[in-house]
């Protein structure tokens, strides 16, 4: 069974009716399985039952190559993609979409009432002795009444789920898009790719779609696939979380990546343009004066700093158009300095980390339609993501090493 998955995901044949057909038709499955012609609930059992021998399969083929030599284990390239779930976006309701839900179906439950009453009204006064459309009206009504109680479980559900948004039929899922593009039931796939050989070293899915709060456990996670001491990871802005950051310095794990900046008011000053003395625990701005520590901000783990020479200030108008300017220095922010300079220092991480980590995400989607999954819940969706990142270190691997090599070290 997993020999047929991984050839199913080899070639982009995953669903487990159309694995079936392959082994009756396809000469490529008929040798592989030597003739077994399972059936698809049988096929579709294991995948839905194994899923941790599955995950245990990919991981056991990265130690292979790790053994052959192929991988280098001290620079790698972390990214996250979206991967649809089996879901529609038309399942993704909230409290006040129910509710509105709710409101307009009660509607249309008291309109066909009120044309059955007038139908009665009718038949009573000797009009209509079969009146048009009764029928009709009644089974419109029985059918608005079973989604008027669905739309109620649902409420239940969702309140008993304390949460804001919920995807039905789906609930480990989340809404996730990019920019204003609309947000589809996703998981957020995770990657760690070896920069020396371009193969997966590590993966995992989560169903955040945040990449913020994640470089430190999946690059954590990656360094003990490796078994390193050391590792350097390199990464874009979406990651560049500074007690994150600070977290992976602790582990050995240095990260190279930019520094990402909400939009700025070009009409002033920018924090950037304030120097940060950490001897003195000090920030001198462009006029020269020193800002001291005025207090915390916790929620947002930051110091402010201030200074009341901005009252008598000459760059007033050009540094804020309050009373008082304030900067707000992160309890890490030091780590993400660091991060910044090693960017700056050699500008060419971020192209060794684009080619490096990009192209697995394509191969990926080609060979999974588009980046779709086809089980349920995050257990399944892992060893589903398994499979493909088994599928396409196999072909990383032969590609590199050749098929002889590689059938000559199994």
């Amino acid at each position: 069974m997993l020999r047929l998955y991984i050839w199913g995901y080899l070639n982009q044949v995953r669903s487990s009716r159309m694995l079936e057909r392959a082994c009756s038709r396809d000469l490529e499955a008929l040798w592989l399985l030597r003739r077994l012609a399972p059936d698809y609930r049988t096929i579709a059992a294991f995948r839905h039952d194994n899923p941790e021998a599955i995950i245990g399969a990919s991981a056991a083929f990265v130690q292979f190559c790790r053994e052959q030599g192929l991988i280098g284990g001290h620079t790698v390239a972390l990214d996250g993609t979206k991967m649809r779930a089996v879901a529609s976006p038309k399942n993704i309701a909230g409290a006040e979409r129910l509710a509105r839900d709710v409101a307009h179906t009660e509607r249309e439950i008291a309109y066909y009432l009120d044309r059955l009453d007038a139908i009665d009204d009718q038949v009573a006064r000797g009009f209509d002795d079969q009146p048009a459309h009764r029928d009709a009206f009644s089974r419109a009504v029985a059918s608005l009444q079973r989604r008027k109680n669905r739309l109620a479980r649902r409420q239940s559900e969702l309140a008993e789920r304390e949460e804001k948004v919920i995807v039905f039929g789906e609930p480990e899922a989340k809404p996730m898009g990019y920019a204003h593009a609309p947000k589809l039931p996703s998981y957020n796939l995770q990657s760690v790719v070896d920069v020396t050989s371009g193969l997966i070293v590590h993966y995992d899915v989560f169903n955040d779609a945040n990449d913020s709060h994640l470089l430190h456990p999946v690059s954590l996670a990656a360094k003990e696939v490796l078994e390193a001491d050391e590792l350097h990871v390199l990464t874009d802005g979406g990651y560049s979380n500074a007690e994150e950051v600070a977290r992976c310095e602790t582990e050995a794990i240095t990260v190279s990546a930019p520094i990402k900046r909400g939009a700025m008011n070009t009409e002033h000053f920018r924090p950037t343009q304030f120097i940060y003395d950490e001897d003195s625990d000090t920030i001198r701005c462009p006029g020269g004066h020193t800002l001291r520590p005025s207090g915390k901000h916790t929620r947002n783990r930051a110091i402010r700093y201030r200074t009341s020479a901005c009252k008598t200030c000459a760059l007033k108008p050009r540094c804020t158009p309050g009373a008082q300017r304030t900067i707000h220095r992160l309890y890490d922010q030091g780590a993400l300095d660091r991060m910044e300079a090693r960017i700056y220092a050699d500008p060419n991480l971020m192209r060794i980390r684009r080619c490096t980590v990009e192209h697995p995400f394509g191969t990926i989607k080609r060979m999974s339609g588009g980046g779709r999954f086809l089980t349920r819940g995050l257990r399944r969706v892992k060893a589903e993501a398994a499979l493909s990142v088994l599928a396409f270190n196999i072909i990383r691997a032969t590609n590199t090493v050749g098929t002889g090599a590689m059938i000559g070290a199994s």
